[in-house]
């Protein structure tokens, strides 16, 4: 079963939600981050840079390597395409890996890093068998996700501030609509616009609102603008 797609997956083939092998991954993923963000500091500039475009092909890699597979096992349809936040985050990676603009650092840290650390705490792909392929790559391509952004923002090549929080925004106010529109259109759920992920914080959300979409969505929106708020808040407590 290493690839089969969910739809052909028995009802118990999944593994548990903070379970021991959950568990254990997030705990590997974090002392990554924590010894990769000690290392990258070390390093002259020169070797900063070429660690940092290596990494960024390496997740571009991964995302096209995923998508190869899914192709491969007759699994690419419209439920499948990289308009998830952590999709968007793999392509904005690749480029904060050769240009860094001061946009772009602010994304990956208020938005996609909270996004990727959210999806490894409340994965959407229990259904697959733990040492399953779709699910060992979920895994792998997040924590690469989340080890990236930090060593960025701990070398300082990321600089977020509270007053650039408008650049985030702006961002997503540029991307919401069309991905809306597409989940609309064609019955998806990219970056849970329609509905929250099973066993996620955002099926409070979801009941507070009543079932109603537009509350959900109001709800939604409140809930990142305060996690922005508190990124960057969280941010300058540490750098102090």
């Amino acid at each position: 079963m290493f690839f089969t797609y969910w739809t052909d997956l028995p009802a118990d083939a999944g593994f548990s939600l903070y379970g021991p092998l959950h568990l254990c991954m997030l705990a590997i993923i974090l002392l990554c981050c924590i010894l990769g963000c000690h290392w990258f500091r070390r390093q002259p500039p020169d070797r900063q840079e070429g660690f940092t475009h290596r990494l960024g092909m390496l997740i571009l890699l991964t995302e096209l390597a995923r998508i190869g597979v899914y192709a491969a096992a007759g699994a690419l349809n419209r439920y499948e395409l990289p308009l998830h936040l952590c999709g968007i985050a793999v392509y904005l990676c690749a480029v904060h890996s050769l240009w860094k603009p001061d946009w772009l650092g602010q994304v990956l840290y208020t938005l996609c890093l909270p996004g990727a650390w959210c999806a490894l705490l409340f994965p959407d792909w229990t259904c697959y068998p733990f040492f399953g392929f779709f699910s060992l790559h979920s895994f792998f391509a997040h924590g690469l996700l989340v080890f990236y952004i930090h060593i960025q923002t701990a070398a300082g090549f990321i600089h977020p501030r509270l007053s650039a929080i408008w650049k985030p925004i702006l961002f997503l106010c540029l991307i919401v609509p069309p991905v809306y529109w597409f989940d609309r259109q064609f019955d998806a759920n990219y970056m849970f616009l329609q509905l929250p992920s099973d066993g996620s914080p955002l099926l409070l959300l979801s009941r507070l609102a009543g079932g109603n979409p537009a509350g959900y969505l109001f709800l939604f929106a409140l809930v990142v603008l305060g996690m922005m708020t508190l990124m960057d808040l969280l941010y300058r407590w540490v750098s102090k």
